[in-house]
């Protein structure tokens, strides 16, 4: 069907009909483009995204999935995964296609007996952690609580845990997975071990997954909280005081430092929202006080703007990271990653974040952590680099370009600086002439994830993440 037909014009052509079957078949709501909850189950949380799906399948248990693929299959109609909807490019939402909503696949059991969760597809990061941390435990996540568990999964997921715990595919244990001829398979490394290899990193190419089994660890519920903003102007300082704490910092101590500005956000002053700053955020997963301890030489290391580090609830942590980050506001992340802080990259990116269209744009130092890739072997391509290299857009004007372009061009600098790779969530929204998402995201593993491509998606049925293709298309 045309892609410049409109969802409804899609929706005609099917029939009356075949779409009334199609619902019948289904447990869980079809909502077509003349449903009350159309525009709310079309919505991802990057306000930049705006597409017109055709058809949505809020799927209710594995065999709703295995009738939208199905369905999407037979009639020629893309085929998108919503999740937790916290999606940067859009790739949630196929425009003219069927989209698979999996809100609703929301099952959350935790065995702290075992150490073991088993998880959803329609968590976010809150919702997970609102459940383990009753428990004093955690798996590693994603750093904001709107975050939804299985898009950060399968790119990786990096969050607060990744010194002492890794990412995400670190504590995976398993998954159940719908594939694109319908069948529900296990993924574990007794089960489909090439699969289980492939899904952890290797994004939503290889089927839908319905259960995440994670094992998990003792973390809070207080943890040592560092929430400090020193003025640009000490930005020398500040970076010295990073780099040599990178160097030192035990595991349980994860940091992120952004160049930025003072948020508009609870806790910070009034007038200095907006003021340029060097944030410093980070969570230390032991004891809370010696966290504050181990980080006293980044809060001291110029006179702050505002200090907040303090013990908090380690779930406090991930509803900052909402707050930062609200739903509806517009978002483009790129990244790189690198394996030193040189004077020439701290000078590249203040001279960068003063060159920003707009004062919520800025640039993030990730350190990765020795723990990352600690797990059993996974896609995840980067496990051996230090720092990982965060440019974020974020406006709420109307004035896209200037944005866009300004992330693209960082990146591309920071290429030609000696930046390698990207975190597969973190490629941008337009894929430009000189780069290739897939090469970058998945780096020397991706020869072997397209033979597993091959072998489980050989018609290319899922191809809206970050795609692998199987060399059939």
């Amino acid at each position: 069907m045309s892609s410049d037909m409109h969802p409804l014009g899609v929706v005609g052509t099917l029939g009356e009909e075949t779409v009334g079957k199609f619902a019948q078949q289904l447990t869980g709501a079809l909502v077509a483009p003349d449903g009350d909850s159309y525009d709310t189950a079309r919505d991802v949380w990057n306000g930049l995204i705006n597409r017109y799906p055709a058809l949505i399948v809020q799927a209710a248990d594995s065999d709703d999935v295995a009738a939208g693929i199905a369905f999407a299959r037979k009639h020629d109609l893309p085929l998108s995964v919503r999740a937790g909807a916290h999606n940067q490019s859009g790739t949630a939402i196929a425009e003219n296609g069927v989209v698979i909503d999996l809100q609703d696949i929301d099952h959350l059991d935790v065995n702290d007996d075992d150490r073991v969760a088993n998880v959803g597809p329609g968590n976010t990061t809150a919702d997970v952690l609102a459940a383990t941390q009753e428990h004093g435990l955690a798996f590693p996540t994603g750093s904001a609580g709107c975050v939804g568990i299985g898009g950060t999964t399968l790119g990786g997921g990096i969050g607060w845990l990744r010194g002492k715990h890794g990412l995400s595919v670190d504590a995976l244990r398993r998954v159940e997975l719908v594939t694109a001829d319908g069948e529900v398979v296990t993924a574990s490394p007794e089960s489909n071990a090439d699969l289980y290899w492939a899904v952890r990193g290797g994004g939503g190419n290889f089927g839908v997954v319905t259960d995440f089994e994670f094992e998990l660890y003792d973390v809070g519920p207080m943890v040592g909280g560092l929430s400090v903003f020193h003025p640009r102007a000490a930005a020398d300082e500040v970076f010295a005081a990073l780099r040599e704490f990178t160097e030192t910092a035990p595991p349980e101590a994860t940091v992120i430092c952004n160049y930025s500005e003072v948020p508009a956000v609870p806790g910070m002053p009034p007038e200095l929202h907006g003021e340029d700053a060097l944030a410093l955020i980070g969570c230390y997963a032991g004891d809370p006080e010696t966290g504050l301890e181990t980080f006293a030489p980044l809060r001291d290391a110029a006179e702050p703007l505002v200090d907040n580090s303090d013990v908090v609830p380690y779930e406090m942590l991930h509803e900052m990271g909402t707050l930062l980050h609200p739903w509806g506001r517009k978002y483009v992340h790129r990244s790189v990653f690198v394996d030193e802080l040189t004077d020439d990259l701290h000078e590249f990116i203040l001279d960068r974040t003063k060159a920003a269209p707009g004062r919520m744009d800025g640039i993030g130092i990730w350190p990765m952590g020795e723990a990352v890739g600690s797990g059993n072997s996974s896609a995840f391509a980067w496990s051996d680099k230090a720092h990982l290299i965060v440019i974020e857009a974020a406006w709420e004007s109307h004035d896209n370009r200037a944005h866009i372009e300004w992330a693209t061009e960082t990146e591309r600098r920071l290429r030609d600086r000696g930046g390698e790779g990207a975190y597969p969530g973190y490629v941008g929204v337009e894929e430009a002439d000189w780069e290739d998402w897939s090469e970058k995201a998945y780096g020397d593993n991706l020869d072997r994830l397209q033979e597993i491509k091959h072998e489980f998606d050989p018609e290319n049925v899922f191809d809206h993440s970050t795609p692998i293709h199987s060399g059939n298309d």
